[in-house]
């Protein structure tokens, strides 16, 4: 039975009148009225075991979420510091259900402690800890006064008080936070709630699931996926040369800036775990830039300022990854990561029985009388364990969610990999076709072969080359010595025919006649299709047959 009521009920005396209720605060109380009407005609459709133990998962997590008010925020580093005096050693045996995202990068790093604390002060509670329960008490009393002293009077608690209870007021505006608070408050003070507040909780657990739709943020959604396009556009098109010194110029003005700061000028390079060089920087930042502002041409100066402030960006980044972190390990241990699987900590915790003169003598062991057991099916006994499994289950989920994030993470640090892999094998065969290249060019004359050069010709004129350049009168004369090959002319502009590069047994790209952007766009393609390349130079046929010949007849391994 209540001891008092906080205001007169007259106009609401059961639960049917809810609706009318609900419809005089609909203006101020938002979207969740929809949901408690909704779920208040679901209400029939609710599992047994949730009209027998609710879930509380979701009023819960909106607690926690929004129960540090402005008030509370600024004493918090003192309740956090009392919790952990109190509780730290505990942790280990404390549930390790994840109520609050502290991952998902949009909260600044105070909050991101607070969270993280408020998560840790949650599992005390459904650990079973007296002083956990005993601080969310105490500090409710504090800072929420007026609704504290309201509260209190009941021992009870129907779902039509509940309601008039949260109704919304200039300070505490928003139904469903007022209604998570409520709820929690009580069941950690012993005052019984009715089992005609069970919608609410499923109520509230929507809005929880609503929460969780929200989110995280990822790479493509910024970039899309035209990142490695965007990193050969950085050398093709734009000045290197003048990219790193306008680059300089803004490291200059950045170390500056960090100084004025009281900073070390160094400070972004040194937080930037994820920096892999300028080219490849500017490269995702005209990405970036490409899928923010599209349609748009960018000046060396814009790639390089909008590359610094992502540079500062990630830096800002790293460091709030490595507070979570952190912060993780130092409540959780090495379970919490799995950094030690692969670096195994050399520390190793104090011995407590460890004294200074050696090891304590062990205290002699005090039987205790067996006391008599519990019925093992007890209501409240089974309660205890449904809730203690839902919680299981809503880490499992929370679980999972972390899983594929890192599945994901794991997807594309391989498929970076592979690219590198692809572009490490691609740089080692262009160095081995520039040093057969310039072995051609310091060697005055290539060795002597007992092959006929018309044996040579017959050979190779049954092969699919392409020569991309040379002049048009040495390519007139090649053509009717090899009328099969493929002659692209060195001022070819345009997109590349793809099938021709395809479908060559060999591509030579002849150095004398050739443009920079025909030599770039055709090598770009090769590069991509994997086809076998070379260069030839100098205008005597003979001495061209010989080299290619030489190069894919007789010496093949060379490429």
């Amino acid at each position: 039975m209540k001891k008092q009521q906080m205001i007169p009920l007259a106009n609401i005396p059961n639960i049917d009148k809810l609706g009318d209720f609900l419809e005089e605060t609909m203006e101020r109380s938002g979207g969740i009225l929809n949901f408690l009407l909704e779920a208040q005609a679901r209400e029939e459709g609710i599992p047994d075991d949730e009209r027998l133990s609710p879930d509380t998962f979701g009023s819960e997590r909106i607690f926690l979420d929004f129960f540090i008010n402005d008030e509370m925020e600024d004493d918090f580093p003192l309740i956090a510091r009392d919790f952990l005096l109190h509780e730290y050693n505990n942790l280990k045996d404390h549930e390790d259900v994840e109520y609050l995202d502290v991952e998902r990068g949009c909260d600044w790093p105070e909050k991101v402690f607070n969270r993280f604390v408020l998560n840790l002060m949650m599992n005390a509670v459904n650990s079973g800890s007296d002083y956990a329960k005993a601080l969310f008490r105490n500090l409710y009393k504090t800072y929420y006064k007026k609704e504290y002293n309201s509260l209190k009077k009941f021992n009870t608690l129907s779902a039509s008080e509940l309601l008039s209870l949260a109704k919304p007021d200039e300070v505490n505006c928003s139904y469903f936070t007022n209604l998570a608070r409520i709820l929690f408050i009580a069941k950690i003070s012993g005052i019984r709630i009715n089992r005609d507040c069970n919608y609410i909780y499923e109520c509230l657990n929507e809005m929880s699931r609503q929460m969780d739709a929200w989110g995280c943020f990822c790479f493509d959604e910024a970039t899309g996926e035209n990142y490695k396009k965007c990193r050969q556009e950085i050398e093709e098109k734009y000045d290197v040369n003048k990219l790193y010194e306008l680059d300089a110029k803004a490291s200059r003005f950045l170390g500056n800036s960090l100084k004025w700061a009281g900073y070390s000028p160094e400070y972004v390079e040194i937080c930037d775990d994820e920096e892999c060089g300028l080219i490849e920087r500017l490269g995702l930042a005209l990405s970036i830039f490409k899928k923010t502002f599209p349609g748009k041409e960018y000046t060396e100066e814009d790639i390089v300022l909008y590359g610094t402030i992502l540079h500062t960006a990630r830096a800002l980044t790293c460091n709030a990854t490595w507070l979570v972190s952190q912060l993780g390990i130092i409540a959780y241990g090495e379970k919490y990561t799995d950094f030690y699987d692969n670096f195994p900590s050399q520390f190793r915790p104090v011995d407590k029985t460890m004294q200074s003169h050696g090891v304590g003598k062990k205290e002699k062991e005090v039987i205790k009388p067996k006391l008599p057991e519990e019925p093992q099916y007890r209501e409240e006994t089974l309660i205890a364990e449904l809730d203690a499994l839902r919680r299981k289950v809503h880490k499992l989920e929370n679980d999972n969610d972390n899983l594929r994030t890192d599945i994901a993470d794991s997807k594309k640090q391989i498929k970076d990999n592979r690219e590198m892999k692809d572009q490490l094998d691609a740089a080692t065969r262009e160095l081995a076709a520039l040093r057969n290249y310039v072995y051609n060019l310091t060697e005055e004359e290539q060795p002597e072969s007992k092959v006929s050069l018309e044996a040579m010709t017959e050979s190779i004129g049954k092969l699919r080359i392409v020569i991309i350049g040379g002049h048009s009168n040495w390519v007139s004369k090649v053509k009717n010595r090899f009328p099969d090959w493929v002659f692209v002319s060195p001022d070819a502009s345009g997109t590349p025919d793809v099938d021709i590069v395809d479908k060559a047994d060999h591509v030579y790209f002849f150095t004398d006649t050739i443009s920079h952007s025909a030599y770039s766009r055709f090598m770009n393609v090769v590069r991509e299709r994997k086809v076998d390349f070379g260069y030839i130079h100098g205008v005597n046929i003979d001495k061209n047959t010989r080299q290619i010949y030489n190069e894919l007849i007789e010496q093949p391994s060379c490429f």
